[in-house]
């Protein structure tokens, strides 16, 4: 009989480089590679190439596909602190009542209003600030060293155990306080209202501009960063499940 073709071929076969004394069954990368030299121009082992290694890298690395959402800037949060959030106060509340449907709508909707307003008036990015409230208080839940009653949204002062940190007469002060910490750590400029944060001396100016870099500054937590990313990620993605299903409300009439 003559030589099979290379379609007749048995896997096994394909494994053995054509000196026997060479099997290459434990290493399939090389036996790709010696096949391919074998049975493959130069040419289709660049489109193999293109295909299985380049192709895929590019796809992975593009974030969410804007092109084909027809996205702008405004669909992706930024990391920095001190830059405008992408969000509104309506969305804030959203994240909140639907991560805990406990909350009230109104009061929902008046401690995002306040975090919007203090956030735009220093400047601080209101996604980030509420989302670490969220994630400082369990979505409003509490249930750590700090009460509900302290209005101390960031654990500012908590250090666990009956160390509950700073108590603030009320939402907005609390609030207030929070925001100005935030800033304390991602800029050297002053704050623009009289300082209501007690622990703002103690903060190295500027030390972090990211919220990578509150990591390690603003708790101990190793996987702060992550954590804060993960609800800016939940928040922008609730936002558009929303937009998106306004869009189909309105175009059903």
């Amino acid at each position: 009989m003559g030589k099979p073709p290379f379609c007749c071929l048995s896997f096994q076969q394909l494994l053995v480089n054509r000196k026997r004394k060479r099997p290459f069954e434990t290493d399939p990368i090389r036996s790709i590679f010696v096949l391919s030299q074998k049975y493959m121009s130069i040419h289709k082992i660049i489109i193999l190439v293109i295909a299985l290694v380049i192709i895929p890298n590019i796809i992975a690395n593009s974030p969410l596909l804007p092109e084909r959402m027809n996205a702008s800037s405004n669909h992706y949060y930024s990391i920095y602190i001190m830059d405008n959030g992408k969000t509104d106060a309506e969305d804030l509340a959203a994240m909140l009542l639907f991560y805990n449907p406990n909350v009230s709508p109104s009061l929902a909707q008046e401690i995002a209003n306040i975090y919007f307003e203090e956030c735009i008036d220093e400047g601080v990015n209101h996604d980030i600030a509420f989302c670490q409230m969220t994630l400082e208080t369990g979505f409003l839940k509490f249930g750590g060293s700090v009460l509900r009653s302290q209005n101390n949204f960031c654990g500012l002062g908590a250090t666990g155990g009956s160390v509950r940190g700073e108590y603030f007469p009320d939402m907005r002060t609390g609030v207030r306080a929070h925001i100005q910490h935030l800033k304390a750590y991602a800029s050297k400029e002053d704050i623009n209202k009289p300082c209501v944060d007690r622990r703002y001396k103690y903060v190295k100016r500027g030390s972090a501009t990211t919220i990578y870099a509150l990591q390690g500054k603003w708790a101990a937590d190793p996987l702060y960063d992550q954590k804060l990313e993960n609800l800016l990620d939940r928040l922008f993605l609730l936002r558009r499940l929303m937009a998106s299903q306004q869009n189909t409300f309105e175009h059903s009439f």
